[in-house]
């Protein structure tokens, strides 16, 4: 993001080419999507989180407001950000189903994604400058994974990191450029400060690519901009806080270890706490990362993880090699990237919103090296770009064919062959039975526990607690006493009804506890979906056995 020279002659002709292919990369990507994606056959509250912004949507549409009404008490929600689940409240008003909301995401997804794709071969084209083969390879090439395409087509807020986190870096560059902060540059900084609070209000990560904008405009002594850019951006972040903190005042908030915000959820306390966590993580999941990717991209693994490993070296390169000319694609990629791996637990989804920022990096790499090697070995580059890419064409084939071979037959494949396409559906599957035993077998008083709590709710209209939540790992985990958790939910949420489907094996420990110590509380009742169980309450024995006369 130097200071840019004269325009050539023909810069308009050329800006109007790249446009052009920017615009036929997106439609490319939207063409994909359409065709390849199976979200129509995935029960909404498949991954959970996904159910969780469309209740969202249905409690602000139906005058609820931030709540999470599918859980028992419908407490404060203070986790999710607010973006995803205003714009699903729009269908939710207007029509009232969740047909309406489902068509809502198959329509706009699709068309997100193909503009952020267009957006990522514009930068790529346009201020790197790049040669289109190696990026089409390494940054485009992304869109069209199978993980990606299942992810990105489900009420997700995947896709508008994406798209923020591109449309943030298309505005920045003027703002490298010019010293003074005229007319013009105050309303791009704006601009650019609104577009990364809107990214950071759909997607929580979205957090760290501010601190990272303002930095690249730091380290370039564009101070006017990096405040104009700063007091635009944490107005409406800001502002979102200060409506959470009201409402939380009044409550209720939930207990739910999977419902706390997020800080309260993480549990590290002070910085030299916050720095030896982050060691740990980063050291640990980078190594889940690796295998996870290889898996998604090649059927060989050894192969796989040399040229896995090569684009992350080719990522460090282009990093030290553009940190002054592109410093905010370089700060902003790492700062994502350190806080994905950050992160307590690894989930491939966290993962693809990098890869075309990461694409960006490495093609550069890879488009050095092509211009560079003498002229008798050039051709060697797309060559090998063009093997990369039907290898990994053949293992999203692949990837599918084991999934259906799975779904069908209910033999999990390898642990290298469990792709997101097989997660989504065996968890749409249980969704689907454990909806109708509920339907059938209990009433609108009862409140269930279960290991989809939005998805059951969605389907069933009953209220949930979490048979299985999610924790960070770092505070006192739900499970370590047997017993008590199930016992503290039972007497404080007044569950009536238990689901249990393995592989839950702190929820069966609690339950094989319980049965073991107050033998009428937990009573079987037949099921395909899953095993249920009907609740007893036996208030004595429960404290008595597990609780010590808390509850809470």
């Amino acid at each position: 993001m130097t200071q840019p020279g004269a325009a050539a002659p023909d810069e308009p002709s050329r800006a109007r080419r790249i446009a052009l292919e920017a615009a036929a990369v997106g439609l490319l990507v939207i063409g994909g999507h359409l065709l390849f994606r199976l979200s129509r056959e995935f029960m909404i509250g498949a991954l959970n989180d996904d159910g969780v912004y469309v209740v969202l949507g249905k409690a602000i549409a139906q005058g609820d407001g931030y709540r999470s009404i599918h859980l028992v008490g419908a407490p404060l929600q203070v986790r999710y950000p607010p973006a995803l689940p205003l714009l699903l409240a729009v269908p939710w008003a207007l029509a009232g189903t969740l047909g309406a909301v489902r068509a809502t995401v198959a329509v706009l997804h699709p068309m997100v994604t193909g503009a952020a794709a267009g957006l990522v071969w514009w930068l790529g084209r346009r201020q790197l400058p790049l040669s289109p083969t190696p990026l089409a390879v390494c940054a485009v090439a992304p869109f069209f994974l199978d993980p990606l395409i299942q992810y990105f087509n489900i009420p997700l807020t995947e896709p508008y990191l994406v798209l923020g986190w591109a449309g943030a870096l298309a505005i920045a560059p003027p703002l490298f450029a010019h010293a003074s902060l005229g007319g013009a540059q105050t309303r791009r900084a704006v601009a650019l400060g609104l577009v990364l609070a809107a990214t950071a209000l759909f997607r929580t990560a979205g957090v760290a690519l501010v601190p990272a904008m303002l930095l690249a405009l730091a380290l370039h002594r564009r101070w006017k901009e990096a405040t104009t850019c700063a007091v635009a951006l944490l107005a409406p972040l800001v502002a979102w806080q200060a409506v959470q903190l009201y409402w939380s005042v009044r409550g209720p908030l939930s207990s739910q270890p999977d419902d706390l915000s997020y800080g309260r959820w993480l549990g590290v306390t002070g910085p030299v706490a916050l720095i030896g966590y982050a060691v740990r993580t980063i050291a640990a999941n980078v190594v889940v990362y690796v295998h996870r990717m290889t898996a998604y991209l090649f059927s060989n693994q050894p192969i796989g993880v040399v040229v896995v490993l090569a684009a992350v070296v080719a990522v460090a390169v282009a990093c030290a090699r553009l940190r002054w000319s592109q410093t905010a694609l370089v700060l902003t990629t790492l700062c994502v990237t350190a806080l994905t791996l950050m992160w307590p637990f690894t989930q491939g989804r966290l993962l693809l919103p990098l890869l075309p920022f990461l694409g960006l990096l490495a093609a550069s790499t890879v488009d050095v090296a092509a211009r560079r090697a003498p002229a008798r070995f050039r051709w060697s580059v797309p060559l090998a770009l063009g093997v990369a890419v039907l290898a990994v064409t053949l293992r999203q084939v692949e990837l599918r064919e084991a999934a259906a071979r799975s779904y069908r037959t209910g033999v999990l494949p390898p642990p290298e062959d469990l792709s997101p396409t097989l997660v989504l559906a065996v968890q749409s599957r249980h969704i689907y039975l454990l909806a109708g035993w509920v339907r059938t077998h209990t009433t609108s008083e009862d409140r269930l526990m279960v290991d989809a709590p939005a998805g059951t709710y969605l389907y069933t209209g009953r209220r949930t607690v979490p048979g299985s939540p999610t924790e960070s790992g770092f505070g006192a985990p739900a499970f370590a006493v047997p017993g008590r958790y199930v016992a503290g939910r039972i007497l404080a949420d007044s569950v009536t009804v238990v689901a249990l489907a393995p592989p839950a094996p702190g929820l069966e420990q609690d339950i094989a506890t319980i049965q073991a110590r107050c033998p009428r509380v937990l009573q079987r009742e037949p099921a395909e979906a899953a095993v249920f169980f009907r609740v007893r309450r036996d208030e004595p024995c429960l404290r008595d056995a597990f609780l010590d006369h808390d509850v809470s």
